[in-house]
């Protein structure tokens, strides 16, 4: 028997896997949300409003037999759940291990792939340090809608990493020398490296890879 033209696929009733971070679907009027996090027991998303950065407005909790796909948790939100909220975090648990991972479920934890960050006013660094709770003052995803408000831009596919032309550099060697062309007040820095970008797009590079900095 064929299944009903109506099902909902898996995908649009449990989320998908990729992209990471936050995609719009206009067509399905739903948010897509994905985070990497290998060794979480469970992950709740927030959502908070642009009135209120204390007190989510929608939260849900991450089933881990429907919403989680190997390391990645993901759901799909529809747009009328989320309503007015214009920002989201995690808070994540776990097994805390010395040296390797912890967890605290206690602090609202910043998308890794959240393509625009929000610091609320009372925004406090310190309190990532200290035991307790940093809600309202922690640094938030911004749901960037499509066409909505001043400056936003509509969503843009990630490239997929297949097919990525990398190019490795290393910061200080890339403009060091005088052949590189760049300003001698800005070769062997990162000032330097920017200036150059238009060369590495000529060269059909797509990714930069620094590689490691020590002092």
């Amino acid at each position: 028997m064929s299944p009903s033209p109506n099902r909902s696929s898996w995908s649009a009733s449990e989320g998908s896997p990729a992209p990471l971070g936050v995609t719009w679907l206009e067509s399905e009027d739903a948010v897509n949300f994905a985070v990497y996090s290998a060794h979480a027991e469970s992950v709740t998303l927030l959502l908070f409003t642009d009135t209120d950065y204390s007190r989510p407005s929608f939260t849900y909790c991450f089933d881990y037999l429907r919403n989680k796909s190997g390391p990645v948790w993901h759901c799909r939100i529809p747009v009328e759940q989320i309503g007015a909220a214009q920002y989201y975090a995690y808070s994540v648990t776990g097994l805390n291990v010395d040296g390797r991972h912890s967890f605290d479920p206690q602090k609202l934890l910043l998308d890794p792939y959240a393509r625009c960050v929000f610091f609320p006013p009372s925004f406090d660094r310190n309190l990532a340090m200290r035991e307790g709770s940093n809600m309202g003052k922690a640094p938030l995803g911004t749901l960037l809608r499509p066409g909505a408000g001043p400056g936003l831009k509509a969503h843009v596919p990630i490239g997929h990493e297949s097919d990525a032309i990398i190019y490795e550099l290393h910061v200080r060697g890339f403009t060091k020398n005088p052949n590189s062309g760049v300003d001698s007040r800005r070769a062997g820095t990162y000032a330097g490296l920017v200036e150059k970008i238009p060369y590495l797009k000529d060269l059909g590079v797509t990714v930069v890879e620094l590689m490691p900095v020590f002092l």
